[in-house]
């Protein structure tokens, strides 16, 4: 396993608490947050945050890695306003409460799969200039937060306290709240990522599969390299 400043944040609530949550039986989202741990704990050390009323610390296979670090999080202070409200006051309590965290970190929706994530915490480590990596898509006015790299610093400074913002039966969710913060900041702060993620995983909005198919998958490679050779700030030829 690498050494280094960078680590992993996976968040999770293994007992949903948020209104438009269709995947919402607990066992089976309890397995998929420990084949994810298991995952993604062979590529840097992991933060497994977790906000909801289930006993994690009697769990012993959530506690069985050493390069594991479990933070159970108080459930949120106000869980009617959807699930990024609730996924970020964690991260940001988080990030506050933890004695030493990591300089710079990727996160990821718990239990979303890359199946590409090497190459993707690759062009992490190798372009160290931006504060924070994220597929930004000006179509849809929206930011993928399922998915970034970023520095703590940048995050303190930047994007503490933005979940306070949202709303998701107003329309108002974490991904347009933090396209509108960093579409006012510099954009040698930000880039996107230049390897097209591979996700696979359940939809905890609509229970649906989110895999991509590999035809159409290979075509979205090669239009993310074009975009990024001519903007490597913003997608553009997705919604």
């Amino acid at each position: 396993m690498p050494v280094d400043d960078l680590a992993i944040v996976l968040t999770g609530t293994i007992i949903p608490n948020a209104p438009f949550t269709a995947y919402s039986d607990p066992q089976q989202r309890r397995r998929e947050y420990l084949e994810a741990i298991r995952f993604y704990r062979q590529f840097a050390p992991v933060y497994f945050l977790e906000n909801s009323s289930y006993p994690l610390g009697d769990d012993a296979e959530f506690n069985a890695y050493p390069d594991v670090m479990i933070r159970q999080r108080p459930t949120s202070t106000a869980p009617q306003r959807g699930k990024g409200y609730q996924e970020f006051e964690m991260i940001d309590g988080w990030l506050m409460d933890e004695p030493q965290p990591p300089q710079r970190w990727v996160k990821i929706t718990g239990r979303y799969f890359y199946r590409n994530f090497a190459e993707l915490l690759k062009d992490c480590r190798c372009r160290q200039q931006a504060s924070i990596i994220i597929d930004q898509c000006p179509l849809s006015r929206i930011a993928r937060t399922y998915l970034f790299y970023v520095k703590s610093d940048f995050y303190r400074a930047h994007l503490a306290s933005l979940y306070r913002e949202c709303d998701d039966s107003a329309g108002e969710w974490i991904e347009r709240v933090f396209y509108r913060r960093l579409a006012g900041l510099p954009k040698a702060e930000s880039r996107m990522f230049s390897i097209e993620p591979r996700l696979t995983g359940i939809s905890g909005t609509t229970g649906g599969s989110i895999e991509t198919r590999q035809s159409r998958y290979l075509i979205k490679r090669i239009l993310r390299k074009l975009n990024f050779a001519l903007d490597n700030h913003q997608l553009w030829y997705t919604r």
